[in-house]
């Protein structure tokens, strides 16, 4: 958090250059950038072009199966609960490494605020499984990613001075990060993640 912190009060410049999103970070004499080249690099997540899913006859299987239904109306946090409460070991194994898929995509690679709907159309797309992990899983958790940096102090520094302006005594404003950096809090097991990102391709 510390380290995060002091490389956001760094960022020297962001927007668009070329047709990718960049941010800039002054450290010391250098010039550092972080773009979408850098963050597949890291990762090891593919960066490519998104696919449309061209087969969709299992639409609403998974969600009929073991949600009820429910999808349309929940949140990510109470995904969570809905997902511990599942019984693998009676499941039939794709179907327990799908639901794992989207799990790890939608709490980790994407990882937003709990209050958020879990993404529907990936409930139906990891049908498809040959699709879904050919995703451009790189290039999707950076568009989260690049917004989540982008507006961490960026927002905050309006907030601040229009709080300042009110209350002369304020000296704090607190914000979060979201997306890929999410992992360390997530309960997943270490185990469960390398599962995971055995599966997911590479670039």
């Amino acid at each position: 958090g510390v380290t995060l912190h002091n490389v956001l009060l760094r960022q020297a410049a962001h927007g668009e250059y070329k047709g990718e999103d960049q941010l800039w970070f002054q450290i010391g004499e250098h010039l550092i950038r972080l773009s979408i080249g850098e963050w597949c690099l890291v990762t090891g997540l593919s960066y490519g072009v998104d696919t449309a899913l061209t087969n969709n006859k299992t639409v609403h299987r998974l969600l009929n199966t073991y949600f009820d239904s429910l999808f349309h109306n929940i949140n990510l946090k109470q995904f969570d609960a809905l997902f511990e409460e599942l019984d693998f070991e009676t499941m039939d194994d794709i179907d327990t490494l799908k639901i794992v898929l989207i799990y790890f995509a939608d709490r980790v690679l994407n990882g937003r605020k709990g209050h958020c709907q879990i993404n529907f159309s990936w409930l139906n797309e990891v049908d498809d499984i040959d699709h879904f992990l050919n995703c451009p899983w790189g290039r999707l958790s950076w568009e989260t990613v690049y917004e989540s940096l982008n507006n961490a102090l960026n927002e905050k520094d309006e907030k601040f001075k229009m709080t300042r302006l009110e209350k002369p005594n304020h000296k704090i404003e607190k914000y979060n990060v979201y997306g890929f950096t999410l992992m360390k809090e997530l309960t997943l097991s270490a185990m469960l993640v390398v599962i995971i990102l055995y599966f997911l391709p590479s670039n």
